[in-house]
């Protein structure tokens, strides 16, 4: 004898008071400290600026110290951005063509992106069913490749391959450091939307064809958003933290962080002993004096290098350098309408995380997408049904309706002052990141 299923209603009425549950769950054990821009209760448009009026000082001071989103028209007047003049698709071949992506491919042309699967093609096979036409495929976020010492790199392989035709940089974002550049492609006549969620960093969208519409929400009203992970902090420049996974406001695991620091003035002040060396074997004035400097130097950096990574016991020393720098891929992103768009791997919890390794060990060409847990419960497909349908959302997330919201990949700082425009982040962590990664690399 099989038992009674429940009716429709007793479902819909079960999912309300689950909802309802988690999102007061989340409120309760929350703790939102969010000091930034809040929309208004009567909700214009976001403000518009020609991107030639406002300088970098202007920018920090006015829009990333308040956290005020902003539509900047035109493009970045950076020297280096020819991409605007030049990415027609025969560029890109010539640049990217033979590059292997992972392109998520739908079932069929009424099913969603987002739960579809995860096919490998050349980056020139997709660029030849985009113009043709194609709505079956779509590019998001790509795995990034791990340095040598463990560290994600910024873009992945074929993003660096198209880098001649932007800055890494850009100007206009002053002292921000870059977490990751990503690209997104694809067709749909009807569009499709990307699934309501936050990301982890601050994000500059540049889109060069097309139409985008945001849809975007206060960290204010984080607890009322239904996200599917356990939210446990929202820092006051509005990064939020999961059950688990504590960082700091500018993202950094902080043993991880200080185990990375320590590793960081290592590699400079073995730089700098080698340097020292030579300038002695050169006969130069005062190397002796610099040999002895940089031999303290090392020696103070090795110490400090056991006291972070003895900080910290559960840690493991193969682990350190690499998990500072555990970072969530700048979020998925869609094509207009479709649930999910692009996998965010690394805003998995540890066991989300695994499994989602070992579905890609499975299949490494044809995976299998899953939710991060930095994605609402809520159907941005729903979002823009008529009046009832409206209805039972709201009925079925109570407070979700409470949220007001605005329609319209940089770390995200954490001194929100405009004096702060030269040091964005409390910690130098970021900056000497990118000074040992990048910029001794120009030398």
């Amino acid at each position: 004898m099989t038992g009674a299923q429940p009716s429709t209603d007793s479902q819909k009425r079960l999912r309300t008071n689950e909802a309802g549950e988690s999102a007061d769950a989340a409120k309760a054990q929350c703790i939102n400290e969010y000091k930034g821009y809040e929309l208004p209760e009567i909700i214009n448009s976001i403000e518009r600026v020609s991107i030639g009026d406002v300088n970098p000082e202007e920018f920090f001071a006015k829009y990333v110290c308040t956290r005020t989103p902003v539509i900047l028209t035109g493009f970045l007047q950076d020297l280096e951005f020819t991409a605007p003049a030049k990415w027609s698709n025969e560029r890109l071949i010539e640049l990217a063509g033979d590059t292997k992506l992972t392109v998520e491919r739908r079932g069929d042309i009424n099913e969603k992106f987002g739960k579809g699967i995860a096919v490998e093609m050349p980056f020139r096979e997709l660029l030849k069913l985009i113009a043709a036409g194609d709505e079956m495929h779509y590019l998001t976020t790509q795995e990034v490749m791990a340095e040598e010492d463990g560290r994600p790199e910024i873009m992945a392989p074929f993003m660096k391959q198209l880098q001649r035709d932007f800055p890494m940089r850009p100007k206009l974002m002053g002292h921000l450091i870059p977490q990751n550049i990503n690209m997104w492609m694809g067709n749909n006549k009807h569009g499709s939307s990307t699934g309501l969620h936050h990301d982890h960093h601050d994000n500059l969208y540049i889109l060069l064809r097309g139409k985008k519409r945001f849809r975007l929400y206060s960290p204010g009203d984080a607890e009322k958003m239904y996200v599917r992970g356990r939210m446990v902090h929202v820092h006051p420049n509005g990064l939020i933290n999961y059950a688990g996974k504590v960082t700091t406001p500018y993202g950094a695991e902080p043993a991880a962080e200080r185990e990375a620091l320590a590793a960081i003035e290592r590699t400079a002040a073995e730089r700098e002993l080698a340097e020292a060396e030579k300038a002695v074997e050169a006969g130069e004035p005062g190397a002796e004096a610099r040999l002895e400097e940089a031999e303290n130097r090392l020696e103070k950096a090795m110490f400090g290098v056991l006291q972070a990574d003895n900080s910290e016991g559960e840690n493991d020393d193969e682990d350190f350098e690499n998990e500072a720098f555990y970072f969530e891929e700048s979020e998925a992103e869609g094509d207009d309408e479709s649930e999910v768009g692009e996998l965010d791997d690394l805003a998995l919890d540890p066991e989300e995380e695994e499994s989602a390794k070992q579905a890609t060990k499975r299949d490494a060409s044809q995976a299998e997408i899953t939710y991060p847990v930095s994605f609402s419960m809520v159907d941005t497909f729903r979002l823009r049904g008529d009046e009832q349908a409206q209805r039972e959302l709201h009925e079925e997330f109570p407070q979700f309706k409470q949220a007001k919201v605005a329609f319209c990949d940089l770390e995200p700082p954490d001194q929100l002052k405009p004096e702060n425009f030269t040091t964005p982040y409390s910690s130098p962590f970021w900056q000497r990141d990118w000074d040992q990664r990048f910029e001794a690399k120009k030398e």
